[in-house]
């Protein structure tokens, strides 16, 4: 059945009080003859209206008891006045409430009973027919069928509609909800990224520094004095980075109590390559970088990765290739080129028993595509490692 509008009146009152209205009419019509009906014509009538209550639930059997009872009417010689209203609300309900196999049933039905009717009224035959047939009973069914099967449908269509509208509602929630999760993903795989390369690094550095101050302790106190200074001062670099990051997952807070809310906290950048080659120089690693072109309107975000990508190659040959001299190149054009090599000896290296998650490669491509560039990584011919990553400039960043 079509669906409708939830009436403000209860359904079974509406049909309750129709029916007993129906047949009270039918009563009083059958009672108003000149010559008054007999008690079962009157009983038939009657039971007519009483019969509507089911109009919805039993459409089709409803509007079967109404045909039969006034085929029994017509076979009594009873005017059919009285049924009039029956004969069109059940027409009416078995063509709107009804099934669609019914509807097309009584479509043809009441086609064929137009035309049937129609026809020989025009050859002449309208006076046998209605001497014969309830014609004025037949056709006023006829014509509350037919408007019964336009407002089903509309009803139809309107459902439909709804149906279309509540379909695309859900597409567009489902669709909404898999781009949460997608967002949630990739930001928990930014923050990942950023604690794998703020711990991986810093840690790195102190386990080679104390490593070292713990082999020159006996003979050169100084110079593991100096190792653990530095140690120190990766430690408090490590946590200034992480109150950075931590600033970053706040909302409506300061990065640190002593700032006053909302202070901006720059992100680290090409201005702190420098100072990143700086710091690790006092492990052992001779550095140096070379710049070439000019960086113009770098987004902070490719700063980041550009950044990002130095210090985890810098922080893979601290752990992997052992006593090594390293080239840091940035090249600036209409792409970013970040080129980073060793001459170390790599993983056979003594230090290569640094722990280490191994997702610093894949980390650093993820942040490199995540910017829409290339990365490539490996072991150089003759020796040592290199990074390469290209990072665009254009619009496209």
């Amino acid at each position: 059945m079509p669906a409708a509008p939830r009436p403000v009146v209860p359904v079974w009152v509406t049909d309750a009080a129709l029916a007993a209205i129906i047949a009270l009419l039918g009563l009083s019509g059958g009672l108003s003859h000149d010559s008054p009906l007999s008690p079962a014509a009157t009983a038939l009538i009657v039971a007519m209206g009483v019969a509507l209550l089911l109009r919805r639930r039993l459409p089709g059997t409803v509007a079967a008891f109404e045909a039969a009872i006034v085929g029994a009417l017509a076979l009594m010689d009873v005017p059919l006045k009285a049924t009039f209203l029956a004969v069109l609300v059940s027409g009416y309900s078995a063509a709107v409430y009804g099934s669609r196999l019914l509807a097309r049933a009584l479509l043809v039905a009441a086609i064929v009973s137009v035309v049937g009717l129609g026809i020989p009224e025009g050859f002449g035959a309208g006076k046998w027919l209605g001497t014969n047939l309830p014609v004025p009973v037949i056709v006023a069914a006829a014509g509350a069928v037919l408007v019964g099967l336009v407002v089903r449908t509309k009803l139809e269509t309107r459902a439909e509609h709804i149906a279309a509208l509540a379909e695309r509602a859900e597409l567009l929630a489902v669709g909404q909800a898999e781009n949460e999760r997608r967002a949630t993903l990739a930001e928990r795989l930014r923050i990942a990224r950023e604690m794998h390369d703020i711990v991986a690094h810093h840690i790195s550095v102190v386990v080679i520094q104390a490593q070292g101050a713990q082999r020159v302790v006996d003979d050169d106190p100084a110079r593991a004095k100096t190792a653990m200074a530095d140690v120190e001062r990766v430690s408090r670099t490590a946590l200034e980075e992480m109150r950075r990051l931590l600033g970053l997952l706040r909302t409506g807070e300061p990065a640190d109590p002593q700032e006053p809310e909302g202070a901006y906290v720059p992100p680290l950048g090409l201005a702190d390559v420098d100072g990143l080659a700086e710091r690790l120089q006092g492990t052992g690693l001779g550095i140096s970088v070379v710049r070439r072109g000019e960086p113009h309107g770098m987004p902070d975000d490719v700063g980041l990765t550009v950044y990002r990508v130095v210090q985890e190659s810098l922080t893979n040959v601290l752990k992997h290739a052992g006593p090594a001299m390293v080239t840091v190149e940035l090249e600036f054009a209409d792409q970013i080129e970040v080129i980073v090599t060793d001459d170390g000896q790599g993983a056979s290296a003594a230090l290569s028993a640094v722990p280490g998650t191994g997702r610093g490669t894949v980390g650093m491509r993820e942040r490199v595509a995540a910017a829409g560039g290339d990365l490539r990584a490996g072991p150089r011919p003759g020796g040592g490692y290199r990074v390469h990553a290209t990072i665009p400039l254009g619009e496209s960043s």
